[in-house]
C-alpha cells in the first residue's frame, strides 16, 4: 500500500532528467579519456621499440661507418613512427564506431585522422554532448607528434658522427 511519501513518475521526472545530462556528459568524457590512454600506450610502445631499434641496429651499423645501412635503418624508424600515427588514428576511429558514436568505420576514421591532426573536420558530427571526444582526439594528435618529433630528433642528433666521436668525415 503506497503512503504519501512514495514518489510518484511525475516526481522523479526532473532528477531523471537531470541524471540523464549528466551521464551524457560525463560517459563520452569517460570513453575519450580511456581511449587517449590506450593511444598513448601505443605510442609508448612503438616508441620504445624505434628507440631499441636505434640503439641495437642503427648505431651500430653508424659507428661502423656503414652509412648507407645506417641511414637506411634511420629511415625505417621514421616509418615505424608514421605506423604509430595510422595505428592510433585506427584506434579512434574503431572505437568511435564501437561506442556507436559514429555509424561506419570510413567515416570514424576520416574524422578521426582530420581531427588527430588538427586540420580539422568541418562539422562536428559527434551527437551533443559528445564533441568533448573532438577536443580529447586532437588533444592525443598533438601530444603523440609531438613525442615522435622529440624522438626522432633525438636519434638525428646521436647519429651524427662528431657525436659518435668519429669526427667530421
Amino acid at each position: 500500500m503506497p503512503n504519501d511519501l512514495t514518489p510518484t513518475a511525475a516526481d522523479l521526472a526532473p532528477i531523471m532528467k537531470d541524471s540523464e545530462a549528466i551521464v551524457s556528459q560525463v560517459s563520452p568524457v569517460v570513453f575519450a579519456v580511456v581511449v587517449f590512454i590506450a593511444v598513448l600506450v601505443n605510442h609508448a610502445l612503438f616508441t620504445e621499440a624505434v628507440s631499441y631499434w636505434h640503439r641495437s641496429v642503427t648505431m651500430p651499423l653508424l659507428k661502423t661507418k656503414r652509412w648507407l645501412l645506417g641511414r637506411l635503418a634511420i629511415y625505417l624508424s621514421f616509418f615505424a613512427m608514421v605506423v604509430s600515427h595510422l595505428v592510433e588514428i585506427g584506434l579512434w576511429g574503431y572505437a568511435l564506431v564501437w561506442a556507436g558514436f559514429l555509424p561506419t568505420v570510413a567515416e570514424a576514421v576520416y574524422f578521426s585522422g582530420s581531427t588527430y591532426t588538427t586540420l580539422g573536420y568541418g562539422t562536428d558530427p559527434l551527437p551533443g554532448a559528445s564533441n568533448a571526444i573532438t577536443v580529447v582526439i586532437a588533444l592525443s594528435g598533438m601530444f603523440s607528434i609531438a613525442w615522435t618529433t622529440s624522438a626522432l630528433m633525438s636519434m638525428l642528433r646521436d647519429a651524427r658522427p662528431e657525436v659518435m666521436g668519429l669526427g667530421r668525415n
